[in-house]
């Protein structure tokens, strides 16, 4: 399929990082589309049809959760009446979080494009409160406990997935389980058995930027983490997280976010 021939949609307003609302009925059946640099969730608790996602055709049996990735093309056939919800977050949403645990949530549902689910459960429950809420750290701690009912109210034995041992998820995988991040991609290869280039160029494919780029943002996110939350000196930060002295932590550490570590603790408190 010719790119240039893909309609590209916009749910989300320039400045709205997260978005949930009801199910729209006319949207039944939809054409081949992509989405404007966001991840869609959708939540169906009534209806059947079909969802096709790169190619991939997915049976829709409710209760279930369609996974749309920000960069893949999609389109469905659904039977009326629908409920549901959609929710839609930007992954500067994701991002911000010093909340670890929501990206490791987001990158394990990511492997698949369908969740079928044993139960609706409390889901349509924290929909409905997302979709009123309006402040960022009642909309974290909704987000996360959404992600987690997905996951524990997950049938296992039904998913429907497009990417099961890819190399990228393998490496997400092992940044959010590793008791300690390494700034060293060539150390994540070796654990993955493979080449910094090759693991580079899967991250390139699934998230559109390289092995370094990830690691990089998983070690600042973990360094506001610990500057955040705990009392340790940025001597001590810089060290736990591998870097040889405070000088070189703080200018890697401004690099990516245009503040000093300590201008950073400044601004949190």
């Amino acid at each position: 399929m010719d790119s240039k021939t893909i309609a590209i949609k916009n749910k989300l307003e320039p400045k709205k990082l997260l978005k949930v609302a009801a199910f729209d009925n006319s949207k039944a059946v939809t054409k081949p589309h992509r989405h404007n640099g966001y991840l869609e969730l959708v939540f169906l608790s009534d209806t059947s049809g079909k969802h096709v996602i790169d190619g991939n055709e997915s049976p829709v049996r409710t209760p279930c959760v369609l996974i749309i990735r920000k960069d893949s093309v999609h389109h469905w056939e659904l039977a009326v009446p629908i409920a549901g919800f959609v929710l839609l977050v930007k992954k500067s949403f994701i991002d911000q979080s010093l909340d670890l645990e929501i990206a490791r949530m987001i990158d394990e549902i990511s492997k698949s494009d369908t969740i079928y689910l044993q139960e609706n459960g409390i889901i349509p429950v924290l929909l409905e409160l997302l979709a009123q809420e309006e402040n960022k750290i009642c909309q974290e701690g909704l987000f996360r406990s959404l992600l987690a009912k997905i996951l524990e109210n997950t049938d296992k034995m039904e998913q429907s997935s497009s990417i099961s041992n890819d190399l990228y998820f393998r490496f997400i995988e092992l940044l959010n389980t590793e008791s300690k991040i390494v700034n060293n991609v060539a150390y994540y290869a070796n654990l993955l058995h493979t080449s910094p280039q090759n693991l580079s160029a899967a991250c390139k494919r699934n998230a559109n930027n390289t092995a370094s780029q990830i690691l990089a943002a998983y070690i600042i996110k973990e360094a506001k983490r610990l500057i955040f939350y705990t009392n340790n000196s940025i001597a001590e930060i810089a060290f736990s997280l591998g870097f040889s002295d405070k000088s070189n932590f703080s200018r890697y550490f401004k690099r990516y976010t245009a503040f000093t570590p300590s201008e950073f603790k400044k601004q949190q408190g």
